[in-house]
């Protein structure tokens, strides 16, 4: 009896050594996790569903009245929702072709390769600050570096940062130079992770420069096509300082984000409530979008 009472004991004290060591070993992320990402989230769905003006002391639960105001009142949310779909037409296409296409480059072995990858790596540790006050010394439109170029060339000077029509291209275009390192980095991590026995194969079968591509390289880009896709989309509904930096949402609201929008109706004019109820819709689309993208994904990979 003393025996298997031992046993038992032994068996218990194990048990929950595996349960809890592992939980202890986690409770300082999870701590952080909790108190820096969950808190704020239970935060901002409160805040949502409350009158939560900075100027006043009160705040009053006003249920779905904010959301009820972004979706059938305020004509700006939705101007900014066109806006944010426009620059993620434009920006998410361009940066994952742009990006492959530097991948399959960088991919082959011929000298200068490292240095270029360093030149298209080295924006991406730029500040976004840093940035959008670059591009402004570049492009802007009375003092700029570009017109000045083209002036000195005997070309017309260009509003490239005070025409409607071209602001959102060369906000995209600097995006794209600031940012398409991190694709092209995802896609050659990709392309290094494809065998080779699969090219010599496809060569020995008499596969051209072009099957290959079809039928061996973009295949074996699946998954980080996929997670490329993904993170450009989100960051495209969350991208606010480059452009902030760039044009302040113009001209004439031409590049006026979401995000732009948020920050001045919360931080501008202290309307917390609406401004968390945008940060919830944004969290819902972009939510939906990624579960689209991963069920797509996950069919095309079950062919």
């Amino acid at each position: 009896m003393k025996a298997a009472r031992g046993a038992r004991a032994r068996a218990g004290a194990r048990l929950r050594e595996q349960v809890v060591t592992p939980y202890l070993f986690l409770a300082p992320f999870l701590a952080v996790y909790a108190v820096f990402l969950l808190f704020p989230i239970g935060q901002g769905l409160w805040v949502s569903l409350t009158e939560w003006d900075m100027m006043r002391a009160d705040k009053p639960f006003v249920g779905l009245e904010n959301f009820r105001y972004l979706l059938f009142q305020d004509s700006q949310f939705w101007s900014s929702m066109r806006v944010t779909a426009a620059y993620i037409a434009l920006n998410v296409p361009v940066k994952i072709v742009l990006g492959l296409a530097l991948a399959l480059a960088f991919h082959e072995k011929v000298r200068g390769t490292v240095l270029c990858r360093t030149v298209i790596f080295v924006p991406f540790v730029i500040n976004t600050a840093a940035v959008g006050l670059l591009g402004q010394w570049i492009l802007d439109p009375q003092v700029g570096v570009l017109n000045y170029s083209l002036g000195r060339l005997g070309l017309p000077a260009q509003r490239w940062l005070a025409e409607p029509t071209w602001t959102m291209v060369v906000v995209v275009a600097v995006t794209v130079w600031w940012s398409i390192a991190f694709n092209a980095v995802v896609f050659l991590a990709g392309l290094q992770d494809i065998p080779e026995d699969f090219y010599e194969a496809a060569k020995i079968d008499g596969a051209g420069a072009w099957a290959r591509l079809r039928h061996v390289t973009l295949p074996g880009l699946r998954g980080p096509a996929m997670f490329v896709s993904v993170m450009q989309i989100i960051g495209s509904f969350q991208a606010f300082g480059n452009i902030y930096m760039l044009t302040g949402g113009g001209p004439v609201d031409a590049t006026r984000v979401l995000m732009i929008h948020l920050y001045e109706t919360g931080f501008v004019y202290f309307r917390m409530g609406p401004a968390a109820a945008m940060a919830v819709i944004l969290f819902v689309i972009v939510m939906a979008l990624t579960v689209v993208q991963l069920r797509l994904f996950r069919s095309e990979m079950e062919r």
